[in-house]
């Protein structure tokens, strides 16, 4: 199985809607620049993959994202706990501490458990009587690990492509935008990507609280700026996330994903079951 790395806002649009939109990186030629914008996209026949026509040849380009084939979401984790040949698994886009145990195996288990008691040793924990570590459940004093790190089998959700096609940055909707989580994003989002409305919003919402307290309920307070809309929201991710400079205009994959109800972990159980049934 495949695994895709999801942003915050998208795996908690995963989350809560069972869906959500992914959006590539832009398009590039061979050597290294972006597809130009104003050249038309053909589509092969019968086939997923699409041709450009450029001057000196013609760059024929597929999808990384299969419809119908499922795929492993990555995201930003730790360890919660662990035991012989397992591992619980918190995950950092909302804090979800997973219970349930995970089988690992060597040598993987022995660098998770060994990386895990540094953490524990550099925050002050020390063992009980029995040689083990206690802390809260949902609260490990484990270090978070980056999302390229996880293992298809430890993800928890599992996604399947179900529309793949290919646009432009400068043609993505208002929808497109709402698909990709861009309606409520967090306040260290927003200082990442638009600072100075963040700071503008905060000081003025600073001097309303000021002038209600100073002259009560019926003061008239000052307007408070509108918010970034979603769609400018999710142009300003891509472009910050890609490196994409202001003004130009890009290629890109966009692949609607479905949330399964099965785990990565039990697709690959059933798959297993299913090869042991064939023979």
């Amino acid at each position: 199985m495949n695994s895709l790395r999801l942003t915050t806002p998208l795996i908690l649009q995963l989350k809560t809607a069972g869906a959500v939109t992914h959006f590539s990186r832009p398009l590039h030629t061979p050597d290294g620049t972006p597809v130009p914008a104003d050249v038309q996209a053909v589509p092969e026949p019968d086939s997923a993959a699409v041709a450009f026509h450029l001057p000196d040849e013609v760059l024929v380009l597929r999808p990384a994202l299969k419809v119908g084939r499922p795929v492993a979401i990555k995201e930003r984790w730790r360890v919660g706990a662990w035991k012989a040949g397992h591992v619980a698994v918190d995950y950092g886009a909302d804090g979800y501490a997973r219970a349930e145990w995970l089988p690992v195996r060597e040598p993987l288990l022995s660098e998770l458990i060994r990386g895990s008691i540094e953490d524990l040793q550099r925050t002050g924990y020390q063992p009980d009587e029995e040689g083990d570590y206690r802390w809260d459940f949902g609260r490990a004093p484990t270090r978070w690990r980056k999302p390229d790190t996880l293992r298809a089998h430890l993800a928890r959700f599992a996604a399947q492509p179900t529309h793949v096609r290919l646009v432009r940055l400068s043609d993505l909707t208002h929808e497109d935008a709402l698909n990709a989580g861009m309606l409520h994003v967090s306040e260290g989002w927003m200082r990442q990507h638009f600072p100075t409305f963040l700071a503008r919003y905060t000081r003025v919402n600073s001097q309303n609280a000021e002038r209600v307290d100073a002259e009560g309920p019926g003061v008239q307070l000052l307007d408070v700026p509108e918010p970034p809309a979603p769609l400018d929201r999710l142009r300003a991710d891509l472009r910050r996330r890609h490196e994409i400079p202001p003004g130009q205009d890009v290629w890109l994959w966009a692949a609607d994903l479905r949330r399964l109800d099965q785990t990565p972990a039990q697709l690959f159980e059933q798959a297993a079951r299913q090869t042991q049934d064939a023979s």
